[in-house]
């Protein structure tokens, strides 16, 4: 009967991101049963697409998958790693595995960490807060999770990695497909010291959609997450709501009330979703232990 693990990797490359029908059914009975259940032919009959799904499963070369993680100067991890990310079990549908690029103990400083997201499309002002908001976290010995894309995000990280500190970003698609492609140095850095982190084979592609299923890790990650400036409809906004979903503390930066970029924010707000942050400070006194202050 094949591994744990080994299982797990197999089903990690076929089973779409999220899907929550598998991943419960991984979490209740194990990979490898699940695993032995599909190439059976005998069980999950009604399920849509399993006649593809078992073709693929049954293509996969292990070997192969080791092979391409390995060339990729990645490394794969699940639940039963020692290192798993414990706070990613909160998610009503937690990954199967993830795949990382950078420095695996990295991986211990998400207990002392933040998310700092918001628009792609940022002010000077949204810039300018994101920046100095994680450099200060940085400094504070906080490592800072965002998702490489344009705009707040970047200027979560710069701001991080001015300051020398640990930054961790998530994808949306694998290490080998970095997106925006722009951001390639960008990403170059973060690894260096920090992670890059995907719930995608190295290879895997992107597509709109997969940003909305990263947001839950960006949001699971983390012990609070804060929203710069977001449109009133946006992906941040959903971050935002998948911390809120498995309470984790959010914070919202106010920003002009005529200002576009700053309505998410206020709805964050008013909805009381969210609560007003000015300064790293407020965010450290609700998400630092008594006795650590």
């Amino acid at each position: 009967m094949i591994d744990e693990i080994s299982a797990k990797l197999i089903l990690f490359s076929v089973i779409e991101a999220g899907n929550a029908f598998w991943v419960n059914e991984i979490n209740a009975h194990g990979a490898s049963t699940v695993y032995c259940k599909i190439i059976e032919g005998r069980k999950y009959l009604k399920q849509p697409n399993i006649s593809k799904l078992r073709y693929q499963i049954k293509s996969r070369d292990l070997d192969q998958l080791k092979a391409e993680i390995n060339q990729a100067n990645t490394f794969f991890i699940t639940d039963e790693s020692i290192d798993w990310p414990t706070s990613l079990n909160a998610l009503a549908t937690p990954p199967i595995g993830l795949v990382f690029l950078g420095n695996r103990e990295s991986l211990a400083t998400l207990e002392h960490s933040i998310s700092i997201v918001g628009s792609r499309r940022p002010t000077n002002y949204g810039v300018t807060v994101a920046k100095k908001l994680s450099n200060e976290a940085a400094l504070s010995g906080v490592c800072v999770v965002s998702g490489g894309a344009y705009g707040i995000d970047t200027a979560a990280h710069t701001g991080a990695l001015a300051a020398g500190g640990v930054t961790i970003s998530v994808l949306a698609a694998g290490v080998n497909n970095l997106y925006p492609p722009e951001n390639q140095g960008l990403f170059k850095q973060i690894s260096a010291s920090g992670l890059l982190v995907s719930e995608s084979m190295p290879s895997g592609s992107t597509a709109p959609y997969k940003f909305l299923i990263r947001n839950r890790l960006i949001a699971a990650l983390t012990k609070a997450t804060v929203v710069v400036e977001a449109e009133f409809v946006s992906g941040s906004i959903r971050t935002a709501r998948d911390a809120a979903e498995i309470f984790r503390p959010v914070f919202a930066i106010p920003g002009e009330i005529t200002s576009p970029l700053s309505e998410g924010c206020h709805r964050l707000i008013s909805e009381r979703v969210a609560d007003i942050a000015t300064s790293l400070d407020e965010i450290l006194d609700v998400i630092t232990p008594l006795q650590l202050r």
